[in-house]
């Protein structure tokens, strides 16, 4: 993501979308009545005919759709602005849906932006060029799992069922094998060239992992470009191995800068002290909010769907975050559909660690 122009004085902020990563921070930033601006196309009828003219339009937003690993985000809402030539089309108050992907550049005006808003959309453009997108493959006796660790959540390539022969009969299970490690190594090889790809993650029970890391390592030495090769192992494969493997100190350790690992590791340290230092972590809206306005919210979790609220929920959420911006603490907008998302969605989708203990 690169920022192209910010202007307090007028809310107006114009972005470069770059990936897809920067497309689910959209989906967390833009919210009802807000103003947004892209080139988008537009059906017109020029006599009998209807045609489709790409133009920039202006919409005073209703709804936001992001759905994860589609590569876009939808925006909806009701026409506010569009080029003069187009004026005897009458689009003015008409609804409109903008389609938002990598490379396009979009205007947003708030009524209104939070110091932590800005914060998120400038922690991403510092790493602007760098990749950070992990491939992680998991595999066991029974399955193996390819995936995209993406900010938000895992980008499932493929899940296969092993079916391997039971170990009497060695000859058929080992020549199983072969087969497996070798086709699963080159189809990780097509999509580490496809997704440039420059950290590679292979876990899983302790043979399989080995055979299969060493047909990776063969394939790696093929490629032009500088890639890190880690091995762990795990009890698990599939996509509970990658989910095992993201807890695992190591892996966090090496990944370390990447948000939905980093959210890992916050939700994992905020259980610990939950369950093991009474009175230094709440969870729910209405524990969290108090904790805030007494400025004991040393960092803040909240989930993505909370965002999305209105109301008094939403007036609630929006006093929380400035309480603890005012306060100095960090927070922390975690995906829904991440482990670490779905853990906080099960204790209301707000939760804290505090700086001190506080009475219940």
């Amino acid at each position: 993501m690169k920022i192209i122009k910010w202007d307090e004085k007028s809310r107006e902020l114009q972005l470069k979308i770059e990936d897809e990563d920067d497309l689910w921070i959209l989906d967390t930033i833009i919210e009802k009545d807000d103003e947004v601006y892209a080139k988008t196309t537009r059906e017109i009828k020029i006599g009998d005919e209807s045609v489709r003219k790409y133009m920039q339009i202006g919409i005073k937003v209703e709804k936001v759709e992001f759905q994860p690993f589609t590569n876009r985000l939808r925006i909806n809402g009701v026409i506010i602005y569009h080029p003069e030539e187009y004026e005897k089309y009458g689009f003015l108050g008409s609804y409109h849906t903008i389609s938002i992907k990598a490379s396009d550049e979009i205007k947003i005006i708030k009524s209104k932006w939070t110091k932590s808003l800005i914060k998120q959309i400038e922690e991403k453009c510092k790493i602007k060029g760098e990749n950070r997108n992990v491939l992680i493959i998991a595999i066991d006796d029974e399955e193996a799992a390819i995936g995209v660790i993406r900010e938000y959540g895992i980008d499932l390539q493929l899940e296969i069922q092993l079916k391997l022969p039971s170990k009497r009969e060695e000859k058929m299970r080992e020549e199983k094998i072969e087969r497996v490690i070798n086709e699963l190594a080159r189809k990780i090889a097509e999509i580490i060239e496809k997704n440039n790809m420059k950290t590679i993650v292979v876990v899983g029970i302790n043979y399989l992992r080995e055979k299969l890391t060493s047909e990776i390592s063969k394939e790696i030495q093929k490629m032009k470009n500088k890639i890190i090769l880690i091995s762990e192992d795990t009890s698990n494969g599939g996509i509970r191995g990658i989910n095992e493997a993201l807890r695992k100190n190591s892996i966090l350790k090496a990944l370390k800068e990447i948000k939905m690992i980093e959210d890992s590791k916050i939700m994992e340290d905020y259980l610990e002290i939950l369950a093991k230092e009474k009175g230094k972590a709440t969870y729910g809206l209405n524990e969290t909010y108090k904790a805030a306005k007494i400025g004991a919210v040393k960092t803040l979790m909240i989930s993505n769907r909370m965002l999305k609220s209105y109301g008094e929920k939403r007036e609630k959420i929006e006093e929380i975050i400035e309480d603890v911006e005012r306060q100095g603490g960090e927070i922390r907008i975690i995906s829904e559909i991440s482990e670490a998302g779905k853990k906080l969605l099960s204790l209301g989708g707000i939760a804290a660690i505090l700086r001190y203990r506080i009475e219940e």
